[in-house]
């Protein structure tokens, strides 16, 4: 299976999610994720062309996002950034040396002042 490299997990983003273990992890995107997108994911995108153009803006995403979620329940990363429009990539964290890109899509509007409010909720549990 190929795969493409897409950057690493920087360390502040790790140590802000409590994850440091996973700092400095290439994250990779596997080319059966392009499949899975076009699958789960086209009509959020409209078509093909828009598919693979947000493919491409991947390590863009992960090097300088606008914003990132860590998602405890499905132990996940969501790296969120606006281009003309927002897009989210899904990283699964997990044991061994690389990390996985799981999906990209264009989020719902309310999504991240969901995880925004989420998070502020989690944080005055503490």
């Amino acid at each position: 299976m190929e795969y493409k490299y897409v950057g690493i997990l920087d360390e502040k983003i790790a140590n802000n999610c409590g994850i440091p273990e996973h700092k400095n992890k290439p994250i990779l995107v596997y080319d059966n994720r392009i499949e899975h997108v076009l699958d789960h994911h086209l009509v959020d995108f409209g078509n093909k062309e828009n598919v693979m153009c947000a493919y491409n803006k991947i390590p863009i995403l992960i090097k300088k996002p606008d914003y990132y979620f860590y998602n405890k329940k499905t132990n996940g990363l969501e790296y969120y950034k606006k281009f003309n429009n927002n897009l989210c990539v899904a990283v699964r964290i997990s044991p061994g040396k690389v990390l996985k890109v799981k999906s990209w899509y264009p989020p719902n509007k309310n999504k991240i002042a969901n995880r925004k409010k989420k998070e502020l909720e989690e944080s005055v549990k503490i």
